[in-house]
């Protein structure tokens, strides 16, 4: 039976939060928002724009987006990979596993992030106009649709609780990266302690 891993990218395969504090500094320092980079953090896992409302924020916004790209671009080499994450996913692959991206992050990000490391993955979804960020399902129908999975065959690696809520809402199998930088109180769920522990999971599952 075929399986298909879709990953979260932030606190699953890049720890990527020296980055983002360095953006959302930058932000600060350049629209005067005053918000701290953990208030910021505590919201991760919805696209960029859900977090600014949440934080109080409607002016700027896009102006905001552009300021933090371009400074997490800029600051690229402070993002590091998960130990074990690029040999990890070449051996799933070697499973036959198939290996897609669900992520909050711009494509464009996302996409210079892996070529930069040299992952290749089947699909990557991101928000966009029309297509709504986790924890809306929308990004699993477009990824299943491009791949042409089951939901059941279907697991999502992720590490907050948005990624969890993402997985029950898109009504597939969630593994909670303990790793990363969220909570997810449910014990019922699969948790791995570090990236390599998919390669015994994919076996048994």
């Amino acid at each position: 039976m075929s399986k298909l891993f879709l990953f979260d990218l932030d606190g699953v395969i890049f720890d990527s939060k020296k980055n983002m504090e360095k953006s959302w500094s930058e932000v600060n320092r350049k629209l005067k928002y005053n918000i701290l980079f953990n208030k910021y953090f505590n919201e991760i896992g919805i696209p960029f724009e859900n977090i600014l409302k949440k934080l109080g924020i409607n002016k700027k916004i896009k102006l905001a987006k552009k300021i933090f790209r371009n400074t997490s671009n800029k600051n690229i080499d402070l993002v590091r990979l998960y130990p074990g994450a690029k040999e990890t996913i070449k051996e799933l692959k070697n499973k036959g596993i198939k290996i897609g991206i669900i992520t909050s992050k711009e494509f464009s990000r996302a996409n210079r992030l892996l070529k930069k490391f040299k992952i290749s993955v089947l699909t990557i979804q991101c928000p966009k106009k029309g297509i709504r960020g986790k924890p809306n399902p929308d990004l699993l129908i477009r990824a299943l649709k491009s791949i042409k999975e089951k939901k059941k065959n279907t697991y999502y690696i992720g590490d907050t609780f948005i990624d969890y809520k993402f997985a029950r809402n898109a009504k597939i199998n969630f593994i909670f990266a303990n790793y990363g930088y969220g909570k997810v109180s449910n014990k019922s769920i699969i948790r791995i302690k570090k990236i390599s522990d998919l390669l015994l999971l994919a076996s048994n599952i």
